[in-house]
Order: structure tokens, then sequence, then C-alpha cells
């Protein structure tokens, strides 16, 4: 089982954890990810990105601060 934190750009929620395990594909991880309050459009809407700048992961601060045309 793998936890990983993701976040809704433009959410007004901070980051929250999805525990998926590691066989699972990526629909799967979509709908672990829907199932919190935060997501609230279609899972088709969705896209997922790595949240790193260079060689380090965003902490919650940098996941605030993340603009789509970045």
């Amino acid at each position: 089982m793998v936890k990983l934190f993701c976040a809704v750009v433009g959410g007004k929620g901070g980051a929250f954890p999805v525990k998926i395990d590691a066989s699972e594909t990526v629909g799967d991880l979509k709908d672990a990810i829907r199932e919190n309050p935060e997501f609230g459009f279609p899972k088709s809407k969705l896209e997922l990105f790595l949240a790193k700048k260079g060689d380090a992961w965003l902490n919650k601060n940098g996941v605030a601060a993340v603009t789509l045309d970045e």
C-alpha cells in the first residue's frame, strides 16, 4: 500500500492523503481521489500532475502556490 498526498489546484482545502495499492491503475487512483469531499467535479475532468519543482517535492505551501500555467 502506498500513501499519496493529493491537492486540488485552486481548491479551498489543503493536501489530503489517498491510499492505493502499488499494483492499481491510474483509474483506481482517480476513484480514490474522487472519494474526498474537496473533489466536486466529474472524474473525466481530473488531471494528475507530479508535484515536484526541480528535484524537490512540493510542500503544503508550494502546492497552494501552484497555478495551472506553471
